[in-house]
């Protein structure tokens, strides 16, 4: 896996199935007993028109990337949490036991990857 690789799998396995999974969950909340902001939000999603249900759910997929850009500025460490740590490196390990830091290179900038158009 490189770098390319990684972002493209987070976009699809966590960025879209999150904002995809989030929409279903307020949609039609999970479980036996779902907790009740989830009926809530879901009782109130209901009443919305179709285009206000489409604003909602860009909402949703607007809060998952700025997460997620939170989180990568972190790692690159353009947003610092601790003073004694310039960022993180993110190591992708094979089966084989090859290791491939996919951020060890300065110039990679993975939370660009998620910022605003």
């Amino acid at each position: 896996m490189n770098t390319q690789e990684f972002v493209a799998a987070i976009r699809t396995y966590v960025q879209e199935q999150t904002v995809n999974g989030l929409v279903k969950t307020f949609t039609t909340p999970p479980g036996k007993r779902p907790h009740d902001l989830l009926i809530q939000v879901s009782e109130w999603r209901a009443r919305l028109t179709s285009d206000e249900q489409k604003l909602f759910d860009g909402v949703i997929a607007e809060s998952v990337r700025v997460a997620l850009f939170g989180l990568f500025a972190v790692i690159d460490g353009a947003k610092v949490v601790d003073e004694d740590v310039d960022r993180f490196l993110i190591t992708a390990l094979s089966h084989d036991g090859g290791r491939t830091e996919l951020n060890e290179d300065t110039a990679v900038d993975l939370h660009s990857e998620f910022a605003p158009d």
